[in-house]
């Protein structure tokens, strides 16, 4: 997330302009403690000595969730446990085609080398070797619906309206109405326009 920055703080950006405030506690993360819970209370001359107590856990979760991945290999090697992190998979085919079985499926093109969808999506090789994905959703970038419904209710007011200038197919309107808001979405192409009315009134959706 990235905004204009502020001229004192939240609060007094608050009341004089009526915009600017986050909703922490409803996008808190929840936390957690990997391995033996005492682990620093049982550790006997190591580096954690100087821990008394076995760490704990907010029941509330923590703020600011200060990183977000994809899971991918690549994350996970560079950054070791997730378990610091929000973590928020690649969409998934169903994620990407739900609400949108009645198109047919056309082969998806890639948003430059197509690499960082490989793990995630289902595939198969064309004539030339090269990965043909095919798919109702064929737009080459979808956003997953748990990481906007996050963002939405990080910056949105309730029963506020998201607005999103670059719909594509539809993402964070399908993840704004997942959330309770009121959703404006502009898109210059009519076919991901079709795609995104499909994806946001899945009837399927508050399953």
């Amino acid at each position: 997330m990235a905004r204009k920055p502020i001229i004192n703080t939240v609060a007094q950006n608050v009341l004089e302009y009526g915009t600017g405030a986050i909703n922490i506690d409803g996008c808190r993360v929840p936390g957690a403690i990997e391995g033996d819970p005492t682990r620093f209370a049982k550790t006997d001359g190591g580096v954690f000595v100087k821990f008394d107590n076995a760490p704990t856990v907010r029941a509330e979760g923590r703020w600011p969730a200060n990183f977000i991945h994809d899971g991918s290999e690549e994350a996970t090697d560079l950054l070791g446990s997730a378990a610091r992190f929000f973590y928020c998979p690649k969409a998934s085919k169903r994620d990407r085609d739900e609400g949108c079985e009645g198109l047919e499926e056309r082969e998806a093109p890639k948003n430059g080398s197509g690499l960082g969808r490989e793990c995630s999506l289902q595939r198969r090789l064309n004539e030339t070797g090269d990965d043909a994905i095919r798919l109702h959703n064929h737009h080459p970038t979808v956003k997953p619906t748990d990481l906007m419904r996050y963002l939405c209710r990080l910056v949105t007011p309730p029963s506020g309206i998201v607005l999103d200038p670059f719909m594509g197919s539809g993402s964070t309107g399908k993840a704004a109405v997942l959330e309770g808001f009121d959703f404006i979405g502009i898109e210059r192409e009519e076919e991901y326009c079709k795609i995104a009315e499909l994806r946001i009134n899945n009837p399927h959706k508050f399953w």
